[in-house]
């Protein structure tokens, strides 16, 4: 293996979770705690394709970046597979959006809504 690809994988593996706090979403007085680390290539793709390949919406990606990738302290996902249609369709979008956003390197800790990101990505 070469010395590049193997510094570019210990780089990789040497990233720590981030966290955002979501009030929204936590109890007892405390703010939900969602983890969340870098993102593979082979994520990016199963976030934003769809099983023939085509390109998908970028709301549903915001929303399965959430699925796949929001994580408890410990690593493990904060929601299975079956909890997209609940995400897309009986959950606060701005929440979802904020978080999705962070996770997908949109905004570096910052909320940003859902309209400031499509005119961010109009004049890109």
């Amino acid at each position: 293996m070469s010395s590049i690809i193997s510094s570019a994988k210990a780089h990789f593996s040497g990233q720590k979770l981030r966290h955002h706090n979501v009030p929204e979403w936590g109890s007892a007085g405390k703010p939900l705690k969602v983890h969340f680390g870098p993102l593979t290539v082979a994520q990016r793709r199963r976030i934003w394709r769809d099983e023939s390949g085509a390109t998908i919406d970028g709301n549903v990606a915001v929303v399965r970046a959430v699925l796949f990738n929001a994580l408890d302290a410990g690593g493990k996902r904060l929601f299975d597979d079956m909890d997209e249609h609940a995400l897309m369709h009986e959950v606060d979008s701005d929440v979802v959006s904020r978080i999705g956003a962070l996770i997908l390197g949109f905004a570096k800790g910052q909320p940003v809504s859902a309209e400031q990101q499509i005119d961010e990505a109009k004049n890109d």
